[in-house]
């Protein structure tokens, strides 16, 4: 799967906000289609509204009606546009997501090369370590191995990306709500990784290692930790992408001492 950089993301400055159009337009951009409506039976009844609709590469994402609005300075309307936004940057981002979940699904569990029932992989394994085997059933247990470890893997980048995706969401005013419905996850969770981004977390976020991370910390390169939860230190996600923003250069290189 790919893993997305933060500057992958699509970015409320990427969306062209403009007034009236028709169809749709290649690219990406929220749409203004600037409306009239007369009463059913009441040629007299005039009523200006602004209908909202968001495109993903000629995709339609979203839409919503505003009646009695009739510019883009209105604040409802206004309002109405920064959730559209937050949407069409949700949207975009489920490209980055949904093939790494496609993936971790189809892989499904390598345990099961041996046996699906967990009383007959048991005995296979208890077999194996007896000694009581054939050579086919090391090979057996070989390839499990190994397809555990490309597992493993593929849900360490899967891992990185959410939380690139979830901060991304959250950098931009997405409520935990929101974002629990984007990322699959429960509101209580969400609002745990908001308030307690652990060192892999940070460092994911940052595009670096965990122990790049715990170093920078160390030397006083990354903001010492908000909080602790038992042992572990834990950081707020503004606090961490408060410092990614200002941070020169790429995204992850520590500031000079």
């Amino acid at each position: 799967m790919i893993v997305p950089q933060l500057s992958d993301f699509l970015a409320p400055a990427d969306i062209e906000v403009r007034m009236e159009g028709f169809g749709y337009e290649q690219g990406t951009a929220v749409v203004w289609l600037q409306d009239t409506w007369a009463g059913p039976g009441n040629p007299a009844t005039f009523r200006r509204g602004v209908e909202l609709r968001s495109y993903l590469d000629g995709e339609h994402v979203n839409r919503t009606r505003i009646e009695g609005a009739t510019d883009l300075d209105d604040p409802q309307v206004q309002k109405a546009a920064a959730a559209l936004q937050r949407d069409l940057i949700a949207t975009h981002g489920q490209r980055y997501l949904e093939p790494g979940r496609a993936e971790i699904e189809r892989f499904g569990d390598p345990q099961h090369l041996i046996a699906k029932n967990d009383d007959l992989r048991a005995h296979f394994y208890r077999r194996v370590k007896e000694g009581h085997h054939t050579p086919k059933d090391l090979a057996l247990v070989a390839e499990v191995e190994a397809k555990e470890a490309e597992l493993k893997d593929l849900r360490r980048q899967y891992a990185i990306a959410l939380w690139r995706y979830l901060a991304h969401l959250y950098q931009h005013g997405m409520s935990p709500t929101g974002i629990a419905r984007w990322t699959e996850q429960t509101v209580a969770a969400v609002k745990r990784r908001i308030d307690n981004v652990s060192t892999a977390g940070a460092a994911a976020i940052t595009g670096v290692e965990a122990k790049t991370w715990a170093a920078y910390v160390a030397r006083g390169q990354a903001p010492a930790a908000d909080d602790h939860v038992g042992r572990e230190p834990v950081w707020h996600l503004s606090t961490v992408l408060a410092n990614l923003e200002s941070r020169p250069g790429a995204p992850g290189r520590p500031p000079k001492p």
